[in-house]
């Protein structure tokens, strides 16, 4: 099921792999990211998926922020949407789109890049 970001409800899971607080996380200096915090993603277009991204979140403008870093050190930045939405591109340069993967999981296209993370779904977003 493929959906704009502006008409799905979900909350991310508590997990670790959308929070890096405790533990390890990447830095821009070449440092490690623990395995906890760690996404699949498909970058420049790829079609395989890789555990190669690493994943952090911010307080933001408007709310935390989810930001998803690159192994090439680039990185794409999300709002954390509170009001059932989901998530909304912080930068909003490229068009994102939401996929429902199943097994607690969606899929995230923002421009060339797709990323697998973690999501509890709301009933009303599978509708």
């Amino acid at each position: 099921m493929k959906l704009s970001y502006y008409r799905l409800a979900l909350v991310f899971a508590g997990s670790a792999a959308l929070a890096a607080c405790g533990g390890e996380s990447a830095d821009q200096s070449g440092g490690t990211a623990s395995a906890a915090n760690k996404v699949e993603c498909a970058l420049a277009g790829a079609s395989a998926f890789e555990r190669k991204c690493s994943t952090e979140t911010m307080p933001g403008e408007n709310g935390k922020m989810l930001v998803i870093r690159h192994p090439n050190a680039g990185f794409r930045r999300f709002n954390i949407l509170t009001d059932g939405r989901g998530l909304s591109p912080a930068d909003g340069f490229d068009e994102t789109t939401i996929n429902l993967i199943g097994g607690g999981m969606i899929e995230v296209s923002s421009g060339d890049d797709k990323y697998r993370l973690p999501a509890d779904i709301k009933a009303s977003a599978q509708k």
